[in-house]
């Protein structure tokens, strides 16, 4: 008989509960899937892929949720940040493992081109802007919101490719310029960019790291929570 990985399952309970949240309604309700949605995540991010195929809806569902939910990161903690641990491991073993087509285009460029789009409509607000007039205002801290939304999504997403790499540090370069012009930050990422542009920019980033053959590699899905929380730890200090 054919077991299903149980890890598809954790997937599409974690999204009903997502999507029942979104709708409850206030009081109870609410407060009640909320918990439910909250025990979803939990069982998601702790329950292992037992296949390549469910260990890359993992990582295809995990990208979307972060990004979905990257606004409220602090109010989705430990999961939060264990999902982020998962998904830079998944990456990594997707470009280790898997076949380039498996896993599909590099994630980080509609990412980079959101936030690009978001911080231009917010430039574009704030571009005569009229701080007496209320529907202007509304309009530029709508856009405001947006633009900050785009870029913490943007910081969810592992690039899987070289020329992704290269696409972020390239755009971390020009943020870091175009709001501290006079700041040696963003000529040290245009270096380290430029290190970065390689003949081969469409290959898998493990093409620059050492790999063993690929008999003795092994797909290792689960993080233990004290891995994820230590993780999270380190970046708070």
């Amino acid at each position: 008989m054919i077991q299903i990985d149980p890890i598809l399952e954790a997937i599409a309970a974690h999204r009903t509960a997502y999507d029942a949240f979104q709708i409850a309604p206030e009081g109870e309700a609410s407060v009640l899937a909320e918990e439910a949605y909250r025990g979803a995540g939990d069982v998601l991010v702790t329950t292992a892929c037992t296949t390549a195929n469910g260990a890359l809806k993992l990582l295809e569902h995990l990208r979307w949720w972060l990004a979905e939910e990257a606004a409220f990161a602090e109010a989705h903690q430990p999961t939060y940040g264990a999902a982020q641990v998962r998904v830079a491991d998944l990456s990594v073993l997707a470009c280790t493992c898997w076949p380039v087509a498996a896993v599909g285009p590099d994630p980080i460029f509609p990412a980079i081109a959101t936030a690009e789009t978001a911080e231009a409509a917010h430039s574009a607000a704030l571009s005569d802007l009229d701080e007496s007039n209320d529907v202007q205002m509304r309009r530029a801290n709508a856009a405001a919101d947006a633009s900050s939304a785009a870029f913490e999504a943007l910081t969810a997403v592992t690039p899987t490719t070289r020329a992704g790499l290269f696409a972020l540090a390239e755009f971390y370069a020009r943020e870091s310029e175009e709001f501290e012009p006079m700041c040696m930050g963003g000529q040290y990422l245009q270096h380290l960019a430029a290190a970065l542009r390689v003949g081969d920019s469409a290959a898998p980033i493990s093409d620059l790291l050492p790999s063993k053959p690929a008999s003795n590699q092994r797909l290792a899905c689960l993080i233990p929570r004290t891995v994820a929380q230590a993780f999270i730890s380190t970046r708070a200090q």
